[in-house]
């Protein structure tokens, strides 16, 4: 079952899309592990079992610190958002793309690791993009396999590549993909989801779960907020709403009032950075859901 509310990744990692300076700050105060520990630890005491999580290389050690606590190993769902984009450009710069290989499959069985090796060198010869698209989704997934995975999302940048290209195909054999080998539920971020819908129309997915970005402003709402609406009304669809506050331009109040106006909004997520924030924003949504 889909979590209500899920703690987001974004404030962790420093990424802010309206204030580079206050994702800086954001990312220096939670630049000790220990940190993000407290704040996971209190939400899930706040009956929010659910937590976003990219495959930042920074969460590979959230996903070690998760595994130290039985509880929160078995318990907590963790909604994985694949792939990290910034941290191929950013790692492959800095180290090197063999290296990346090696750091991400440190965690993994020698088994996997050369499986996940044969795949690639095949699918590199035969040109096989099939093989090289299952071969970076378990890539990305392979240090997060012994957690509490409930959905496995397809990050915007290739879901809206796909988009453009109108690959139906790319769709399905991601979710395809992610349902057999992991159990668990594919799903898609978008920044336009009437046009992610349209596709999806095309494949054999129903009633999928996306995530995409809504509120009463339209930040990053499109092709607009008025699409958006017709498109929730019209669809069958779970939706996850991020950016809910506009990047913090909206109050809760005023969000969730509008968010939940709308039909389809079966989960929000939330960025977090202090337990008093975490409670008002809590009650705030549940006033709302329940």
């Amino acid at each position: 079952m889909l979590d209500k509310i899920l703690l987001g990744h974004n404030q962790f990692f420093g990424v802010n899309h309206l204030d580079a300076k206050t994702g800086s700050k954001k990312e220096e105060h939670f630049a000790e592990v220990e940190k993000v520990m407290e704040i996971i630890s209190f939400c899930f005491e706040q009956d929010v079992k659910g937590m976003m999580m990219s495959t930042h290389e920074k969460a590979i050690l959230l996903a070690k610190e998760i595994r130290k606590t039985a509880e929160l190993q078995n318990e907590l769902g963790i909604y994985l958002l694949v792939p990290y984009i910034a941290k191929y450009v950013k790692q492959a710069n800095e180290k090197g793309v063999l290296n990346i290989v090696k750091d991400s499959l440190k965690e993994t069985s020698f088994v996997d690791k050369v499986n996940i090796f044969m795949r690639g060198s095949t699918g590199v010869l035969n040109k096989d993009i099939r093989k090289m698209i299952t071969l970076l989704i378990d890539f990305e997934i392979a240090p997060f396999t012994n957690l509490n995975l409930k959905a496995v999302f397809l990050h915007d940048a290739l879901t809206d590549l796909a988009i453009g290209w109108e690959a139906a195909e790319i769709l399905e054999l991601y979710a395809n993909h992610v349902k057999d080998k992991y159990k668990t539920r594919p799903a898609f971020c978008t920044k336009n989801l009437p046009r992610l819908m349209k596709l999806l129309n095309e494949t054999s997915i129903k009633n999928p779960l996306v995530m995409a970005s809504v509120n009463k402003v339209g930040y990053q709402v499109n092709p607009s907020l008025e699409a958006f609406e017709k498109c929730l009304g019209e669809s069958e669809l779970e939706l996850l709403a991020m950016s809910t506050l506009a990047a913090g331009y909206l109050k809760p109040r005023e969000a969730y009032q509008y968010l939940f106006s709308l039909p389809r909004i079966s989960s929000v997520v939330v960025g977090l950075s202090s337990k008093d924030h975490a409670v008002e924003t809590f009650s705030e949504i549940r006033s709302h859901q329940y």
